[in-house]
């Protein structure tokens, strides 16, 4: 067995849920031992992973076969038969897909049921698991014909609201703090929707983690003792609010654009999309477009934007990034979503 599989299959007695495994997926790495998997919950998924996964909550449901399965294996250099083809990833024309971070890992999914993570040696688990819950995570959305936001989602009186923008706009912020004030976290980062479901759109909820900086957790008091870094030395955590998750698919009730007013940008409003702007909106902040496009998606997720837009609110939130002074943007927010 290699030292960076072991390194991964430990404390196998505290996870709930793991069983041993053999000869169904075939040899992992080059040790005779069996796989120990463990059952996770992931958009309704049933996730049976031989890697931990401490962002997951446990299955708890069914005893259906497996929907998605990880393991550790081998991962080719190349692809063949490519569409999409750069430094980090590789997209071929039967759906399969290989992202390789240097130093961290290799990842290859094969379908919208199985990932092979082959991992450098020496890494971290929580390195390891950046990738496979943001880059990794959003091939599996594009695959099963979900519509994937970047974005946090929380529910608001038994409506999804997820928050977009861009890199430092405050998603998790916003997130964490309503996740305070006792709304339910659904998602951070990737915001998953089924466009098609019966009833209308719904947010199909990931996993309880919020990825914060270090000035964020110490304004709302939270120690970052015992956090996973995001990455190596990088001042960002990885904050799991458990009590505050809800596993249950949650109607999407409206999106908020958050920008941060500044000298380049207008002063604090609230203001409501008109019905052409939705869907550039949606296009913009739709995660991994480009992978989408690649998997050949493009008309689904076109069909997607257009059902999200026909049926949900969509403001654009521009205030000031001041801690001290965001309680009135949020029970605007409240406000907004419960009316």
């Amino acid at each position: 067995m290699t030292d960076a599989k072991q390194l991964l299959l430990n404390d196998h007695g505290k996870t709930r849920n793991r069983r041993p495994i053999s000869g169904v997926f075939g040899p992992i790495g080059s040790g005779a031992r069996a796989a120990i998997m463990t059952d996770y919950f992931l958009c309704g998924w049933r996730v049976h992973s031989e890697l931990n996964l401490p962002e997951l909550a446990p299955w708890s449901g069914d005893d259906r076969q497996p929907d998605v399965v990880i393991r550790l294996g081998e991962v080719p250099e190349r692809l063949d038969d490519l569409v999409e083809d750069s430094p980090f990833q590789q997209i071929d024309r039967r759906g399969n897909c290989m992202l390789r971070i240097e130093k961290v890992a290799a990842y290859l999914v094969t379908g919208p049921h199985q990932v092979i993570v082959a991992p450098r040696p020496g890494v971290g688990e929580a390195e390891i698991r950046v990738f496979l819950l943001s880059s990794v995570f959003g091939y599996l959305c594009h695959l099963r014909g979900l519509f994937p936001l970047h974005g946090s989602c929380v529910a608001i009186g038994g409506k999804a609201v997820a928050f977009c923008g861009p890199s430092g706009a405050g998603k998790s912020t916003t997130a964490v703090q309503l996740a305070l004030r006792g709304h339910r976290l659904l998602a951070d980062d990737v915001c998953v929707i089924d466009a098609h479901a019966q009833a209308g759109p719904q947010v199909l909820p990931a996993f309880p983690r919020l990825k914060l900086w270090e000035d964020t957790l110490a304004a709302f008091n939270i120690s970052r003792e015992g956090l996973d870094r995001n990455r190596f030395g990088q001042d960002k955590y990885h904050y799991r609010p458990i009590e505050s998750f809800l596993a249950a698919p949650v109607p999407l009730g409206g999106v908020f654009l958050l920008r941060r007013a500044g000298p380049d940008a207008p002063e604090e409003s609230v203001q409501l999309s008109r019905p052409a702007e939705k869907i550039a909106a949606l296009s913009e902040e739709m995660f991994r477009p480009r992978e989408g496009a690649a998997l050949g998606k493009t008309p689904s997720l076109l069909a997607a934007q257009g059902l999200v837009a026909g049926s949900t609110p969509i403001w654009r939130l521009t205030r000031r990034f001041d801690l001290a002074d965001m309680d009135r943007w949020l029970r605007q927010i409240e406000t907004l979503i419960e009316s």
